[in-house]
């Protein structure tokens, strides 16, 4: 053991090894710590990045925002995959192909995903319904189904083909569907009679999800929903871009069609439903009109189109829903009595089937009378609605 003369000599010892730079063997230097904590920090950042990253690109490919593929693209090799599978002939591949190049070549849809017929078939059955009071129901409306081409991205436009379908059966409506323009209003954005050199389609042709994404397009030029057409990038045509509520008034009102754009922004009861959104329905489909329009319904990541309501014995409603994602096969049931009931299971929504945080619902209210009422919303950019 080293002998010191003093005390003062032994701390002063001691403090020399405290004060050295080098790491002692019994009391790591901090420093090193604090280096690998920095660097598993930013370790951990960069992996959230890149999730995120991931993440994001997964949603804008989901919404149809990564400019990949079209309508055309999607249905060609979802039929290949059809035909590997053996749920499609080699000969209906060739003849669907025809059929869908048609279809794009006029704006015409080719009606394959159609079913028509449903809404008295459907109040027949409601009304023989032992717990039904009353059945509520749009004028008329057909059933528009996802196919090969949009499925995945398209209830947007299948859903405003439905309600096309029903506007195509009254004369007013109608009329200003199908008006020539010389500037490319109508849906078909017809001059004399014809568009593209192409003979005028008939006044119940339903025009094709290109030919919608074309007319939405035209409308943001003319000013409407300038807003949607920065957050869409001003492009829908020939994309599988996602489209909502806002889209659906921007077309109608382009057609100097009077809609009604109303938010229900959240639940109004504690267990999450929607009765405001019901008894806003209710009302709707109460009103004595002579004709009366099927409903919009968006809400997060999907859209439906109501056609009716049904009034029950406890005082409760159903609502009944149109969803693109039934395929024609599962519509079918309605034509026959021993798979309709099947069929009304696909249809009705209750109270406690609704709870999606927010909706959105678009009412068709009539035409616009005057030129003043076409430039103000115009010029708004958006069709005028309500907020709940």
């Amino acid at each position: 053991m080293t002998n010191f003369k003093s005390n003062q000599e032994m701390v002063a010892h001691i403090e020399e090894h405290f004060n050295q730079k080098g790491v002692s063997p019994i009391t790591p230097d901090m420093s090193c710590d604090r280096m690998l904590a920095r660097e598993i920090e930013k370790r951990e950042k960069e992996v959230r990045r890149l999730r995120e990253q991931r993440e994001f690109e997964m949603l804008r490919a989901q919404y149809g925002m990564d400019n990949q593929g079209n309508f055309r693209e999607q249905s060609l090799t979802n039929m290949q995959k059809a035909v590997y599978a053996g749920e499609m002939t080699v000969a209906d591949y060739y003849e669907r192909q025809i059929e869908l190049r048609a279809a794009e070549s006029n704006g015409v849809d080719d009606g394959s995903s159609c079913t028509k017929g449903l809404v008295p078939k459907i109040r027949g059955i409601s009304g023989s319904s032992p717990n039904v009071v009353r059945t509520l129901m749009c004028t008329t409306v057909d059933h528009y189904a996802s196919t090969y081409g949009d499925k995945g991205w398209g209830c947007g436009y299948r859903n405003m083909q439905m309600m096309l379908s029903s506007l195509l059966h009254h004369t007013g409506y109608n009329e200003q569907l199908y008006k020539p323009s010389l500037v490319g209003g109508g849906l078909y954005g017809m001059s004399g009679g014809r568009t593209c050199g192409l003979e005028m389609p008939s006044r119940s042709a339903m025009p094709s999800i290109s030919r919608l994404q074309q007319h939405v397009e035209w409308a943001w030029g003319q000013g409407f929903d300038l807003q949607g057409s920065d957050q869409l990038g001003g492009k829908l045509f020939n994309t599988r871009k996602w489209i909502g509520a806002t889209e659906v008034v921007t077309v109608l009102s382009s057609l100097r069609i009077r809609c009604q754009l109303v938010d229900f922004h959240r639940p109004t009861s504690p267990d999450g439903s929607h009765p405001e959104l019901f008894n806003w329905v209710l009302e709707y489909f109460q009103k004595n009109d002579d004709f009366k329009p099927p409903l919009y319904l968006q809400h997060q990541g999907h859209s439906r189109t109501i056609v009716g309501v049904e009034q029950l014995k406890d005082g409760g409603q159903c609502l009944l829903v149109f969803d693109p994602s039934h395929s024609p096969r599962q519509m079918a049931q309605f034509r026959n009595t021993s798979t309709a009931v099947a069929g009304m299971r696909l249809i009705r929504k209750s109270l406690a089937a609704m709870k999606a945080r927010q909706y959105q619902v678009v009412a068709v209210c009539g035409i616009m009378d005057t030129e003043y009422e076409y430039q103000l919303v115009g010029e708004a950019g958006y069709s005028l609605g309500a907020q709940r």
